[in-house]
């Protein structure tokens, strides 16, 4: 079923309607690594990525109703530092396969399972409502906070302002040491010229030339707010550490007071590989509430004890089994200390069966029609998600162009994507 297409406008088409929506991935080494997109825009790409590349040529993947989308790009430029925009050249369409081995539960002597599980819509829309626990948590740490740093606040709301939701795309911390000495900017945090953008259109009174500004995250994926620290003089990496410390307790203590409502059942899981997880979830309250076709989900993977993951998903089929379900999940940019773990893990699995059984050419090649939990069997693009770039990282009205020195046409459309 390989297919091809050069058509500029029907390139554009496919990047629309699934890149920013879908789980994507870069290839670099013949490996695929998960990529962040950040807008599709004067008909290019945005993305960023910590890869280092020998050419100019970039090739992006997506899967869909069973499949796989190879997007050809071109470096067209970028901030040098991981931001890059790139130019479409054609798009291949080759049947899916799954990549990676999946590991049965029954592989390894442990018990996985799967709990907390939640909806990403149900988290937003939890801080959108007055919570009295919520309230005196904030009302503590803004005096503590205060106390410290007299020059300091604590955003915490159902959406997002401008700064978070440019951290949310970028996916970086703010770290300005000096907003008037470019020099003593660093790449790993958010990107210095885009930050001069946002504070012109702040109220920020023009004496404060340091800021430190960092997420408070649901189990580090979904953006509740920051903690913001500004200053006159110069701030160091030291009072940047201290931040990112609060914000975490911040986020911890928010967490435990139970106004994010979890599920409280414990699935079984079925099989795993570092893109997806199939489980089953009995047919309750909770599972109704939270899980949905291509729906975007949170919750915890117990890999064996003292062990465990946050996951964040994209459910790609739910599956009727009498008196339960298995639901077939595919992973969606896991944090790179999650993915690690996963990743020991399941090579230990690999190690383990390779000692007591070769594996047969019969099991390397089963079929994904039945087995496809966690990668293949999208039947409609994920739409649940509050923060899609559609809405809020690339709104013109609010937020000048980062890239209009290079890209100088007016958008052509912006991308979406899940929390």
């Amino acid at each position: 079923m390989d297919k091809e297409i050069k058509d500029p406008e029907g390139i554009l088409k496919v990047i629309t309607a699934l890149f920013g929506k879908l789980p994507a991935y870069i290839v670099n080494s013949e490996k695929e690594f998960p990529v962040k997109i950040i807008a599709l825009k004067n008909k290019a790409l945005i993305i960023n990525t910590s890869l280092k590349f020998p050419t100019r040529d970039r090739i992006l993947t997506v899967v869909h109703n069973g499949s796989k989308f190879l997007a050809h790009f071109n470096l067209a430029g970028g901030d040098g530092n991981g931001i890059e925009i790139l130019t479409p050249v054609k798009i291949q369409i080759t049947a899916a396969s799954r990549q990676g081995a999946r590991v049965e539960a029954s592989q390894i002597q442990t018990g996985m399972i799967v709990n907390n599980i939640i909806n990403v819509n149900d988290v937003s829309k939890a801080i959108g409502f007055d919570d009295k626990k919520v309230d005196t948590i904030l009302l503590a740490y803004r005096t503590k906070l205060a106390k410290a740093f007299p020059l300091s606040s604590i955003f915490f709301a159902g959406r997002m302002d401008n700064r978070l939701r440019l951290m949310h795309h970028y996916d970086k911390d703010i770290f300005i040491v000096d907003r008037k000495e470019k020099s003593t900017a660093s790449p790993e945090f958010f990107p210095f010229d885009e930050y001069l953008r946002i504070f012109e259109n702040s109220k920020i009174p023009d004496n404060f030339i340091s800021e430190i500004c960092v997420p408070i995250k649901y189990k580090g994926y979904v953006h509740l707010g920051y903690v913001q620290v500004l200053s006159e003089k110069p701030l160091d990496f030291e009072v940047y550490k201290q931040i990112q410390t609060f914000a975490g307790a911040v986020s911890r203590d928010i967490i435990n007071t139970g106004v994010f409502q979890e599920s409280r059942d414990v699935c079984q899981v079925m099989d795993l590989s570092m893109g997806g997880i199939s489980f089953i979830h009995a047919p309750s309250r909770s599972f109704s509430r939270s899980v949905t076709l291509n729906g975007t989900i949170l919750f915890d993977l117990n890999l064996e004890a003292g062990k465990k993951v946050t996951i964040r998903g994209i459910i790609k089929n739910i599956r009727n089994q009498e008196t339960n379900f298995r639901v077939g999940c595919q992973f969606y940019n896991l944090t790179e200390k999650d993915t690690q773990t996963l990743e020991d893990f399941l090579n230990v699995g690999k190690e383990e069966e390779s000692k007591t059984e070769e594996p047969t050419s019969e099991n390397e090649s089963t079929s994904d029609s039945e087995t496809n939990e966690g990668h293949e069997g999208i039947e409609s693009t994920p739409n649940d998600s509050d923060e899609g770039l559609s809405e809020t990282a690339m709104d013109e009205n609010s937020i000048v162009d980062p890239f209009a020195n290079q890209l100088n046409d007016e958008f052509t459309d912006t991308t979406e994507e899940p929390k």
